[in-house]
Formats: structure tokens, sequence, C-alpha cells
């Protein structure tokens, strides 16, 4: 999986306002996906169930995704996962 796929993060907010990305914060997505990546394949291989886990993290993600981004990022946020997944 390994890419970043871009997304728009200028409509997410914290308490600061709007989250600056630089490279720490890259640094920090890097390392959050990889231990979610590698914590969803674990829990595929034990549940023996790819496509539970698949949906699941699928859900939340589209759920969560929608409420911080919105619908027209997040829409173009999975379709961006799609292509790269389509073309490794």
């Amino acid at each position: 999986m390994g890419q970043i796929v871009k997304l728009n993060f200028s409509k997410i907010n914290d308490n600061r306002n709007t989250i600056h990305i630089d490279k720490v914060y890259e640094q920090k997505l890097i390392r959050i996906r990889d231990d979610i990546e590698d914590y969803l394949c674990q829990a595929s291989i034990n549940e023996k169930d790819e496509l539970a886990v698949a949906l699941a993290a699928g859900r939340y993600a589209a759920m969560k995704l929608a409420q911080l981004t919105g619908e027209v990022d997040t829409k173009e946020f999975f379709q961006d996962c799609i292509k790269t997944t389509l073309s490794n």
C-alpha cells in the first residue's frame, strides 16, 4: 500500500484552527498508516476473514472522513485509493 494519497486537509479543524501540514505531520501520517495497516492485516489473519475486516475499516474510514473533510473530498480520497490499488 505504501503511498500517501493526497487529501485536502484544509477543512480539518482542531482547537487551534486549521491543521498545518508539514514534514513532521506527514511523517506522523505515514507512521500511523503503516501501524494501522499492519494491525488490519494481522486482524484479517487472526479472524480468517479479510472481507469482514476490510468492511469494518472502510466503514469507519468513510464515516470519519466524511465528518472531517466532507463528502466530495472523501469520495475523491477513496477514488485515489482505488486507482492506486488498480495500478499496482
